[in-house]
């Protein structure tokens, strides 16, 4: 469905979240707590955004967690949060988690990690408004500044037909970037992982609150669970209630719910710490 199909959070909604046991909430950054730009290493989220985050983070049962494809150095950068503070900072699409467990390439991997980067470079020496991003895991080739945006594709095609070329590149179109790793880590798969990992204390399930703009989101947005699941041995009566996922902005989805743009964002997670909060103190 289209997200801009998709109806807001309703105040029975945030009243769910805000009284929900063990909640993790779970945010994409660019296009999702912060607008695009032109200049990405000059981008910050908007204001109050990461200060909910924080304010989230405090609370009991509450994970708060910022999941995204920029490498952690520049995520941290951009949060202007610690890399290992209260908020999980989790780079490279849920390759390169702050705390740990980042994948060891090797060596055909780096070898061909060499090869993407190469190739990407050859490419976006064609035109000047395109770029290559060097990640630890992954090569991005940007051409948000091409103006021809039917010559941005073939440039993104053609790196995509090479990548296709060796079974160790994962590719991954997003908005104005066709990004290739050699680690086949996706946001969802992450997310899905540090569920099981929580769930291994007993008696504790996680719901999980889940926000992004993009296709890559879609790897968490198309595994949530939207109806009520339990891991073996979970009482029925205990089990989370379904997931949430929000689309930001329009665009084909998976997600059950929408907001329009990163202030809303910042809006909602400020409405949710107040009300979660308020619980907490009870």
């Amino acid at each position: 469905m289209d997200g801009s199909l998709l109806p807001f959070l309703s105040d029975a909604d945030l009243s769910g979240l805000a009284g929900t046991p063990d909640l993790l909430v779970a945010m994409d950054f660019d296009g999702t707590l912060a607008h695009f730009s032109d200049e990405p290493t000059g981008v910050h989220a908007v204001p109050g955004a990461m200060e909910a985050l924080e304010g989230l983070a405090a609370l009991p049962n509450t994970v708060a967690m910022v999941i995204s494809g920029r490498n952690l150095e520049q995520l941290a950068h951009a949060t202007m949060l610690p890399v290992h503070g209260p908020v999980r900072l989790v780079g490279s699409h849920g390759a390169e988690p702050a705390d740990g467990g980042a994948a060891n390439l090797r060596p055909e991997q780096q070898a061909w990690l060499g090869e993407l980067r190469s190739h990407a470079e050859g490419i976006a020496a064609e035109h000047e408004g395109a770029w290559v991003e060097i990640k630890p895991l992954a090569v991005g080739l940007h051409t948000r500044l091409v103006q021809d945006k039917q010559l941005a594709e073939q440039f993104n095609q053609r790196l995509a037909d090479f990548a296709a070329t060796s079974e160790l590149s994962q590719v991954t179109w997003g908005k104005d970037i066709l990004e290739v790793a050699v680690d086949k880590t996706t946001k969802g798969s992450y997310i899905e992982d540090f569920r099981r990992a929580y769930a291994r204390q007993p008696g504790r399930e996680l719901r999980v609150l889940f926000a992004g703009d993009d296709t890559t989101d879609e790897t968490v947005l198309s595994t949530l669970r939207y109806s009520p699941a339990t891991s073996p041995g979970t009482p029925p009566a205990t089990a989370p209630a379904p997931d949430i996922g929000i689309r930001v902005g329009g665009g084909e989805t998976s997600a059950t719910h929408r907001l329009d743009a990163p202030e809303n964002v910042r809006d909602f997670l400020q409405d949710l710490l107040r009300r979660r909060d308020g619980r907490s103190a009870d």
